[in-house]
């Protein structure tokens, strides 16, 4: 896949979730999105948390914000 495609592919995936969720997993992933898409959700969700813990960021639902988000557009 090259980098468009992972990029596309990311974005796709990871906004389903909720809108912000992609910057978040970039950050927990250090980046490393290509990574991150090889990885379950569950996985992603467990990656996401240990980085908000590590720095001291309250955890987030983020299902439940995607939910919210797409109530407010629905």
């Amino acid at each position: 896949m090259d980098d468009q495609a992972i990029a596309i592919a990311y974005s796709i995936r990871f906004r389903r979730v909720a809108n912000r969720y992609p910057g978040r997993v970039a950050e927990a992933y250090g980046l490393d999105i290509e990574r991150a898409l090889n990885d379950t959700d569950e996985e992603v969700a467990a990656a996401v948390a240990e980085w908000e813990r590590q720095h001291d960021i309250r955890l987030r639902d983020w299902p439940a914000i995607g939910r919210a988000e797409r109530t407010l557009t629905d």
